[in-house]
């Protein structure tokens, strides 16, 4: 009996299932997890190399593709080298529910809306769901330095092992507006630390701790890390000490800084001041404390009881707001010196004499301020730490629009995700004119695509 061709096979429809939905699903699915990783440029702070609005692949094989579930990567075929471009891991994230995969399941990615976890362990009234409404944060910079070299930064340029490294362009759209002194422009010289590289914690400035404690924080990344700050007035433990006159400088880092300033401070009026200027007003230690124990400073309360979801996002925490804090702390604790047009001095013989332009030391009458730090790992106390894995300083090419490595320091080979590669989409869009959900600014895509820009191979600056 002959069969009917046209007769429903569920077999075969399965089959046809298989190779036509499932195995290029599959296939996908492994490419995008080992092979490449897609990347849409946010910002200028790689102009003129990468543009706003460029989409580029990266390949992740180059550097070692993630294994998936864990926090470590399969061996790549190479390290980053001084002009590659490089995606990377925010290093100074706060410990997202991806790195502690035993007590948070991702549930599901709600695009714009950020992720939802469930947390098998939440504390006493929390919620089991927790949504995360910024996820972790990928970078995209140029690798100028790595591990060993010697780095310094003069008026804005860049000085590796001693030599002036003038291929890294530094212009761009905004350079004009954002042409001012600040922590981009000046970094004593110093060396990238290299694998086994001890380091006694409490000899390092704060900055250079904080910078200390990302890279404990990026090699153990199934670890809690924290920085304990605590002040001491006259040799008393006092938090919530309050800084009567606390100097910020105007610069396009201290946004967070200036907030808070602006918050307490009434009567600063914004509007008036300019890249370069200094305010002061009051600021509590306390705020300090806080950023510096979590890295991070939350616009919603993690630890908030009740509600159907528990909500978190932070905003980041740069080194230099320590240095800041440091700085306040030595300007309070020191007498105040006075430059007199005269004043009474002794000869040999013992007669009074008139000396112009002497100076002389007020008697400080303030209390004695001092900062103790405390570094721990899980609760336990550390006060020395020897590097475990390469690390390596990334810098955007438009270096006076850039927030990179002059900020918040290395960059640990782990937190790498791929090698940029190429351009496979550009849309200009700067002034905002196309909206996808306005269909009246439809008709501008084909005059917004840069054309010229797709499939463009992206290029590596020899050192």
């Amino acid at each position: 009996m002959e069969q009917n061709p046209n007769k429903f096979s569920i077999k075969k429809f399965l089959k046809s299932l298989a190779r036509e939905i499932i195995v290029p699903i599959v296939l996908a699915l492994v490419v995008i997890q080992y092979v490449i990783q897609a990347f849409q440029i946010p910002s200028g702070s790689m102009e003129d190399t990468l543009h706003t609005g460029d989409f580029l692949l990266g390949l992740k094989f180059t550097y070692g593709s993630p294994i998936p579930f864990t926090n470590k990567h399969f061996p790549g075929y190479a390290e980053p080298k001084p002009g590659d471009v490089v995606i990377f891991r925010y290093p100074g994230e706060p410990e997202y529910p991806d790195n502690n995969p035993a007590r948070y399941t991702h549930l599901f990615n709600a695009l714009m809306f950020g992720n939802f976890y469930w947390d098998h362990e939440p504390e006493a009234g929390q919620p089991h769901l927790v949504h995360f409404a910024d996820g972790p944060k990928d970078y995209i910079k140029r690798c100028v330095a790595v591990h060993g070299d010697t780095v310094a930064v003069h008026e804005g340029r860049l000085y590796i092992n001693g030599v002036r490294q003038d291929t890294i362009p530094g212009r761009g759209k905004w350079t004009e507006t954002y042409r001012s002194k600040s922590p981009r422009d000046e970094r004593e010289t110093f060396v990238i630390p290299s694998v086994g590289d001890e380091f006694v914690l409490d000899s390092l400035p704060l900055e250079k701790l904080w910078w200390m404690r990302s890279i404990i924080l990026q090699e153990n990344p199934d670890s809690h890390v924290e920085l304990e700050l605590t002040l001491l007035k006259d040799g008393v433990e006092d938090n919530n000490f309050e800084f009567t006159d606390f100097k910020v400088p105007v610069e396009n880092d201290r946004g967070m800084l200036l907030n808070a300033m602006f918050t307490r401070n009434r009567t600063v009026i914004q509007h008036r001041l300019t890249q370069g200027d200094t305010v002061s007003g009051a600021m509590s230690f306390s705020y300090f404390r806080e950023l510096a124990r979590i890295g991070f400073l939350p616009l919603f309360d993690p630890h908030a009881k009740g509600g159907f979801t528990r909500q978190v996002s932070y905003v980041g925490l740069e080194g230099s707001i320590l240095r800041d804090l440091e700085g306040n702390v030595a300007m309070y604790s020191s007498p105040a010196v006075v430059v007199a047009d005269s004043a009474v001095a002794q000869d040999s013989a013992g007669r009074d004499t008139l000396a112009s332009g002497s100076v002389f030391a007020e008697p400080n009458t303030l209390p004695r301020l001092e900062i103790r730090r405390k570094l721990t790992i899980d609760g336990k106390e550390i006060d020395r730490y020897t590097v475990k894995t390469p690390l390596f300083f990334m810098m955007g090419d438009n270096r006076d629009n850039s927030a990179d490595s002059r900020y918040w320091g290395f960059v640990n080979l782990r937190n790498i995700r791929a090698k940029a590669s190429v351009i496979y989409f550009s849309f200009e869009n700067d002034d905002q004119a196309f909206s996808l959900g306005n269909p009246f600014t439809w008709w501008r895509i084909p005059f917004r695509i840069r054309w010229s820009r797709i499939g463009k191979v992206i290029p590596l600056i020899e050192r």
